[in-house]
Order: structure tokens, then sequence, then C-alpha cells
């Protein structure tokens, strides 16, 4: 779709509507994450939730990356999700320190530390854009026929 197929105030609620869908799958994936993350009774358990939030993160990357998006669209929106994984990988690493301030085992905290910078979650913004669905040839306006085997 290009935004000439449509008017614009249905292209801008459509484009909306897209938007709010990636914000929700977004926030309910972090959501997630940080109850694993946070319920994690040891390394191996937490490395494993914030892998599962880097397969949702990068999900969601590819959904805004797809070359159908208006590029107006689509870089503004992606640079709002990468600034919220550097925040949300920042929060972890800082929880850590209000952990120690709270007289923490020092020895626990450091290991989920390494835990986090071993397993980052900013690692999502360093993938390259393999993977992404070509962009679909320009509809040419001509009506299509269907071939029936037989």
């Amino acid at each position: 779709m290009e935004p000439g197929d449509l008017p614009v105030d249905a292209w801008q609620r459509l484009l909306g509507q897209v938007r709010g869908a990636v914000e929700e799958r977004l926030q309910r994936g972090l959501d997630a994450l940080v109850r694993e993350v946070n319920a994690a009774g040891d390394e191996f358990t937490a490395g494993r939730a914030l892998t599962r939030g880097r397969v949702t993160l990068r999900a969601v990357r590819t959904v805004l990356r797809h070359p159908c998006l208006p590029e107006d669209f689509r870089t503004p929106v992606l640079q709002a999700v990468d600034d919220q994984i550097r925040t949300l990988q920042d929060t972890l690493e800082q929880g850590l320190d209000q952990r120690l301030a709270a007289g923490d085992d020092p020895r626990a905290v450091e290991a989920r530390r390494r835990t986090y910078r071993d397993n980052p979650l900013t690692a999502v913004l360093d993938d390259p854009a393999e993977g992404l669905p070509p962009a679909p040839a320009p509809h040419t306006g001509g009506r299509r026929r269907i071939i029936r085997p037989g």
C-alpha cells in the first residue's frame, strides 16, 4: 500500500494502529522479560529469560524494518523501540547497584551483572537486516488471473 491508496485520515489511522500494535507487543514482551528475570533463581534461568526477551525484541524490530512501511514512519518508531531497549538494559544493571546498596550478597549480584552483560538485550540492535522479506512487486493495477489446474 502507498499513502495515496487511502484518504489521508485513513492512512494516519492505519499507521496509528500499526504503531499501537507494535508498542503493545513490545510492552507485553518487556513485562514478561522483567518478570522472568526477577523470578530467576539462578543465572542459567536469568540468561534464558534474556534470550527469550531478545527473540521478542527481534520480532518487533523485524516488523518495523519491513520495507513496505513508509520510511518516515519506520525510522522514528524503530528509534523509539531501540531507545527503550537501551533504557531497559541500563535499568536492569542499575537495579543491581540498588541490590548491593540494600545489602544483598555481592557475589550473587556480580554473578547477575555478568549474566546481564553476557546476554545483553542491546545485542538485537547490532543484528543485520538479513531475513527481512523482500519488498513486494508494485501492483500494476491490471486484473489478476487465477489459473486452476485441471
